[in-house]
């Protein structure tokens, strides 16, 4: 598989697509999540991360603020990604070694779709393909908020301005 892609028609429990379908790699609640026949546990906030806990008792942990921190070091089963923020919406992510496995766009389309593109056809276990899938669209969410709120702080600036301007 070259990139994994979300399907939000029902928005309780997107569907995580292998490439753009039809074969899904799982389906994602708030709190639970199914991939590969297996239940995940779920738990995330913003401001302190996230964590899977996967049927067998292995844990995927991913601490830290995923609104604003530019490198979120994740654990999957003992083994270590970062999930890197190169510039404005563009990530990479790569493994303990420093080699870049894939990346993420929070552009265009890139939240909504929220696409992790691997390098290459990835021989990574389902549970760990699926699992960075599942950070990458948190992390994509969590910083449409922030956005959104530097957009409205803006154009409130620039309407009292514009107002100014008029009366004056």
């Amino acid at each position: 598989m070259h990139y994994t892609s979300w399907d939000r028609t029902d928005t309780d429990a997107p569907v995580l697509l292998a490439e753009g379908g039809p074969a899904e790699l799982g389906r994602f609640t708030a709190d639970a999540a199914t991939v590969d026949g297996q239940v995940w546990g779920l738990s995330f906030t913003k401001e302190t991360g996230a964590r899977a806990t996967l049927a067998d008792g292995r844990v995927l942990d991913a601490p830290g603020n995923f609104g604003r921190d530019k490198t979120i070091t994740v654990d999957v089963a003992g083994t270590k990604y970062s999930l890197i923020n190169e510039a404005s919406t563009n990530w990479i992510i790569e493994d303990a070694a420093g080699e870049k496995i894939g990346q993420f766009s929070g552009a265009g389309n890139g939240v909504r779709q929220s696409i992790l593109e691997f390098e290459g056809e990835t021989d990574l276990p389902v549970e760990t393909v699926a699992g960075l899938s599942w950070l990458v669209r948190l992390v994509l969410e969590s910083r449409l908020g922030r956005s959104s709120l530097v957009l409205i702080g803006t154009l409130i600036i620039m309407s009292v301005i514009a107002v100014l301007a008029f009366i004056f």
